[in-house]
C-alpha cells in the first residue's frame, strides 16, 4: 500500500526538529568542554600559583641586609600573584558555574553580577533574587549562559554605568530582567544581519519553549525580559533518536 509523501510543512517540522536536537547535543558537548577546562585551570594552574605564592613568602622573609628594593620587588611578585589566582578563579566560575549546581539560580546571578561589576566597573545590582526557583538543569545553565552574553553585551555596546537585575517566578514561567541605562536598542536590533549574539540568545532559550523581550528603559536604556517556563513538556528529539 502506497503511503502519502510528507507535506512540506511537515518536512520542515522534522527539519526543525532534528536541528534543534542537534543544537541541544552540541550544547551540551560545550558545557562538558567548559567543565573539563575548568578543572585544569583550577587544579593544575590554581595550584601553581598558590604554590608560587608560598615560596615567594618565604623568600622575603630570608633576605639579609638593606634590602629595601628587593623587598618591593617581592611584593610586586606577591601583588601580581593575588590578581592571577584572582583571575583563575573568576574565570573557572565562569567556565564552570559550580555554584549554579549547589546553591541555585539566584546566587550564581549574583556571583555573574558581581564578577561584572569587578571587572568591568560597571554598577550591576540585584534589585530582586529569588533563591527558591528549581529549573532544571538544562533550563538553569542556558539562562544563566544567555544572562552572561546579556551583560557582555552591554559592557561592549551599551555604554551603560548602571546594570539593575531582577530574578522572578511569574506563574509557569522563571523572567530574568537585565535593565540599563545605556545608549538603548529597539527590537529590530535583534534581526540585524550582524546581531548574532541577540539572535543566540533568542534561540537558545526557543530551543527549551522560552522567549525573549527587548525594548526601551525610561529614561533611557534597554530593558531585556528572559523568559523560560518552568517545565517543558516539548523537548526536543534527543541526538540518538535522529533518523540518519
Amino acid at each position: 500500500m502506497n503511503h502519502p509523501a510528507p507535506t512540506p510543512d511537515a518536512r520542515c517540522d522534522s527539519v526543525s526538529s532534528r536541528l534543534a536536537a542537534l543544537s541541544n547535543h552540541l550544547e551540551a558537548a560545550r558545557e562538558e568542554e567548559r567543565e573539563r577546562i575548568a578543572r585544569d585551570i583550577h587544579d593544575v594552574l590554581g595550584g601553581h600559583l598558590v604554590a608560587i605564592k608560598i615560596e615567594t613568602a618565604l623568600l622575603a622573609t630570608r633576605l639579609d641586609g638593606d634590602v629595601a628594593q628587593l623587598r618591593k620587588r617581592v611584593r610586586g611578585i606577591e601583588k601580581l600573584l593575588d590578581d592571577a589566582i584572582a583571575t583563575v578563579s573568576r574565570v573557572t566560575r565562569e567556565l564552570r558555574p559550580g555554584i549554579l549546581k549547589d546553591f541555585g539560580l539566584g546566587a550564581a546571578i549574583e556571583c555573574q553580577a558581581e564578577d561584572f561589576t569587578q571587572r568591568t566597573g560597571i554598577a550591576c545590582r540585584i534589585v530582586c533574587a529569588d533563591h527558591d526557583i528549581q529549573l532544571p538543569q538544562d533550563a538553569a545553565v542556558a539562562l544563566f549562559r544567555t544572562f552572561q552574553e546579556a551583560l557582555t553585551n552591554v559592557c561592549k555596546h551599551a555604554q551603560a554605568s548602571v546594570v539593575e537585575v531582577r530574578l522572578t517566578q511569574e506563574g509557569d514561567e522563571v523572567l530574568l530582567e537585565i535593565t540599563d541605562n545605556g545608549t538603548g536598542l529597539n527590537p529590530d536590533d535583534v534581526d540585524k544581519p550582524r546581531s548574532f549574539g541577540l539572535r543566540g540568545m533568542r534561540e537558545r532559550l526557543a530551543s527549551l519553549g522560552g522567549r525573549m523581550e527587548l525594548g526601551g528603559a525610561r529614561p533611557s536604556g534597554t530593558r531585556l525580559v528572559l523568559a523560560i517556563p518552568l517545565a517543558d513538556d516539548s523537548a526536543p528529539t534527543p541526538p540518538g533518536e535522529l533518523g540518519a
